[in-house]
């Protein structure tokens, strides 16, 4: 499981070096969780490394970390997000795990990896994307470590805690909450153009698109990954030596995308008006030909020189 755990992804050494916080403290299993923690470390900087020899630009995510005490300490709390991370997270179980010294310890380990090492990293720092999931692992265990202590009230404890979730997911329209809301459930059209045109794309061709349409292609053997850059070109293709283009493997036969407004960074990797400036230089340059539409949702065929 360790193996499957590091193998997932790089920072993957943290979250086991978290693991490795949280049980330090108990005489059982303190040398296997030192081994954690150190191994864990050196796996994530290590694997960091070394993917950064498979990349033309080295690692994308250069940290910049200073070395004065008092400003890390400052930098896990010098962001409105950053506090609200912090709010949610540990509010989230009632507090119970700021009475846990190792849940503590892996939460600030974690956090540290996005929150100390510069604005590189500012789109990871918000609690409402999936760089926060592994805290609630963290927050989980430090809540069952205090109620170890608390055996007399345990129930009474977890029901409160409960209680308390409930409430904020309510009050606060946290994401749970959506499951409640009818616009949740609601079909919109261009949900239905998308899926649509993904089941018009070409039996056994190779398929580019962005990152949101992957899962949903995810059956076929050839599917790559569309991401919008900044290139540049020498003949200006765009009346400019420096233009917004789409870049995916080369084996690529089609390629799929959604151009409707208002989609989110996960989805496209870049903001809305860069995707479309993109997607709009390849086609008049000729790179891609339009085969099919529905809505805002685009077919095109790769044009293979």
């Amino acid at each position: 499981m360790i193996l499957l755990l590091l193998f997932t992804q790089e920072n993957m050494g943290f979250a086991l070096a978290g693991l490795g916080f949280i049980y330090v403290f108990r005489q059982k299993f303190r040398k296997i969780s030192i081994g954690f923690i150190i191994g864990g470390m050196v796996y994530s900087l290590a694997a960091s490394r070394v993917i950064a020899f498979f990349s033309p630009v080295g690692f994308e995510y250069q940290p910049e970390i200073p070395l004065n005490p008092l400003v890390i300490i400052s930098r896990f709390f010098d962001h409105p997000e950053k506090r609200q991370v912090w709010w949610w997270s540990f509010a989230s179980f009632s507090f119970l795990p700021f009475l846990s010294p190792g849940a503590v310890l892996a939460v600030v380990s974690d956090l540290a990896q996005y929150f100390i090492t510069g604005d590189h990293f500012v789109q990871m720092w918000t609690p409402f994307k999936h760089h926060r999931a592994i805290l609630g692992v963290f927050l989980a265990l430090g809540a069952m470590d205090v109620l170890t202590v608390f055996k007399r009230w345990q129930i009474q404890i977890a029901v409160t805690m409960l209680g308390v979730a409930l409430v904020m997911q309510y009050v606060w329209h946290l994401p749970l909450n959506k499951l409640i809301k009818a616009e949740y459930w609601r079909e919109e059209q261009w949900m239905t153009d998308d899926r649509t045109l993904l089941a018009l794309g070409p039996e056994g061709a190779a398929v580019a698109t962005q990152q949101n349409f992957v899962p949903y292609l995810s059956h076929r053997n050839q599917i790559y990954l569309v991401w919008p850059r900044m290139h540049d070109f020498v003949d200006k293709p765009c009346g400019q030596t420096s233009c917004w283009w789409l870049d995916f493997d080369s084996k690529a036969e089609y390629l799929v995308v959604d151009t409707r407004p208002d989609q989110w960074l996960i989805q496209i990797l870049e903001t809305n008006d860069h995707w479309l400036e993109a997607i709009g230089n390849v086609e008049k340059q000729g790179k891609i030909k339009l085969e099919k539409s529905e809505g805002a949702a685009k077919l095109y065929r790769i044009v293979i020189e």
